[in-house]
């Protein structure tokens, strides 16, 4: 998510300052132009420099897996709890927080949880700072690995997923997400409000809708084969132990699973392109499109 934004607001002649926690793994993610700080959430002197001459913070960095609730807490609100303070001590008149869908629903997981609490750090402490949250849905594109096995199960003829049959979720492409943060930045969205944001599908997808959008790119529908639920929640139980007893984190945990079987994960609160500074322009089949060819390209799936 993060080089996309660099890229869009570089593009835009914005001054552009990013915190990376390796440099040597930017490889050509970033333009040149762009400043490179390195470092993390916890570096009080790094999260200066950052933003020392900032006008305008988006905060993007989050931890998508952990090795207990603690560490989620620590990096997704703690993290964001640094980052607001260094920003009110640079003087920034407009913080942009992206927080995710799964923060509605903190007593799912401790993920969600720390979401939830992010947004809420956000909003207490801004103080004369604008501020803006974002929920975006499950986000997926060129470069995202989160969402890589998704893609790569839907390019099979058959396609083993998580989920339940009667779940609908919401989509949304990594650059309709990046040019809205792109919008929530210049300030062309009201401050003060958290906002969710799809691909403007009405009543998001189910996982028959998923595989349809991807057989307009495949020239086959794929068939979906759904795990059942139980033999997921105890992969999550022994992938919560793993990381405990290793001390890595894993991304398939028990509270994981509860987010996986969840029924609805489709935005239904302020919607981002209700502002009129903000349409998403690619809906599924399209957006899956793009990703597959990128993963090709880059050689994450092999080209068929």
């Amino acid at each position: 998510m993060g080089s996309h934004l660099v890229r869009r607001l570089a593009a835009r002649d914005h001054k552009v300052a990013a915190l990376v926690r390796d440099r040597t793994r930017l490889s050509e993610k970033f333009p040149a132009s762009a400043v490179v700080v390195e470092g993390a959430l916890d570096d009080k002197p790094a999260l200066d420099r950052l933003v020392g001459e900032a006008e305008v913070v988006v905060h993007v960095a989050g931890a998508i897996k952990a090795v207990d609730a603690a560490q989620f807490m620590q990096v997704n609100a703690q993290g964001t709890r640094a980052v607001v303070e260094a920003a009110r001590r640079a003087g920034v008149t407009r913080f942009v927080h992206v927080s995710s869908l799964a923060a509605r629903e903190p007593a799912l997981s401790a993920y969600c949880a720390s979401k939830a609490e992010a947004e809420t750090i956000v909003a207490g402490m801004a103080g004369d700072m604008e501020w803006v949250c974002i929920r975006p849905p499950a986000v997926y594109g060129p470069g995202d690995r989160a969402t890589l096995p998704l893609v790569q199960q839907l390019s099979r003829r058959h396609a083993i997923l998580t989920g339940s049959r009667d779940q609908r979720i919401s989509l949304l492409h990594v650059d309709d997400l990046a040019r809205g943060l792109v919008a929530a930045a210049e300030g062309f969205v009201e401050a003060g409000r958290v906002y969710e944001a799809d691909d403007a599908t009405p009543e998001g997808y189910n996982w028959r809708d998923v595989a349809r959008a991807a057989g307009h790119t495949l020239g086959f529908t794929p068939q979906v084969h759904l795990l059942p639920r139980l033999v997921v929640q105890m992969a999550g139980i022994a992938g919560g132990m793993a990381a405990r007893i290793t001390g890595k984190a894993q991304i398939l945990t028990a509270g994981k699973a509860r987010e996986l079987y969840h029924r609805d994960w489709v935005i239904n609160g302020v919607r981002l392109d209700a502002t009129g500074h903000w349409k998403p322009r690619m809906k599924f089949d399209e957006g899956f499109a793009d990703t597959l060819r990128w993963y090709q390209a880059h050689g994450w799936l092999p080209d068929r």
